[in-house]
């Protein structure tokens, strides 16, 4: 993996404000102690599946790349996912981004040259959440939660197309014996 350091400022010890990290339940799979996702309150059928290469229209036609009606139509509705989450040095908070294929942003070296694919999901946490870091998850991942479709300007100035927002029972704290790991990770990374 390639990613940034910590700044001294954000190492255990050296922090202004107490360090927050969380994991995703599909995060939880990765560390061996996953829990199912609940549907959302309100809800009384399971998400429905949705795959990436329902985002758009197939063949593109004259007006070039359009949102397929599958995916207008999931708009508001409770859906599944599977994707693998994006890789950043420093994974925003609050949220993360989920692709068709594996990818890994250099945010320092290359700016806002980036190479997402246009069929881009970003996930967010439960508002509580908003300061939550997400480690990022080495392979296929699945997540649940209501989609939201239309433009939206990030706070670091990305625009989403495709929103998923996780329910609260989503994710969750790390132990200390997870974080002690986490931070570890974070340590030894070449």
């Amino acid at each position: 993996m390639n990613t940034v350091p910590p700044k001294k400022s954000e190492r255990p010890g050296g922090l202004t404000t107490p360090l927050r990290v969380i994991l995703a339940t599909t995060t939880a799979l990765w560390m061996g102690s996953a829990f199912p996702q609940t549907v959302p309150e309100g809800t009384t059928r399971a998400p429905t599946e949705l795959r990436f290469k329902e985002f758009f229209r197939s063949p593109q036609g004259p007006k070039g790349l359009e949102m397929s009606n599958t995916l207008l139509n999931a708009d508001g509705q409770t859906v599944r996912v599977t994707g693998y989450m994006v890789q950043n040095e420093r994974p925003p908070l609050g949220r993360f981004m989920l692709t068709p294929r594996p990818v890994q942003m250099s945010e320092h070296a290359d700016g806002d040259a980036d190479d997402l694919p246009v069929a881009t999901l970003m996930v967010y946490l439960d508002p509580s959440q908003q300061d939550f870091a997400v480690p990022h998850v080495s392979g296929l991942i699945e997540v649940s939660g209501r989609l939201s479709v239309g433009r939206f300007e990030e706070t670091d100035g990305r625009v989403s197309w495709v929103r998923l927002q996780l329910a609260p029972e989503a994710t969750r704290g790390m132990n200390a014996f997870e974080l002690a790991g986490y931070m570890h990770t974070l340590q030894h990374r070449h």
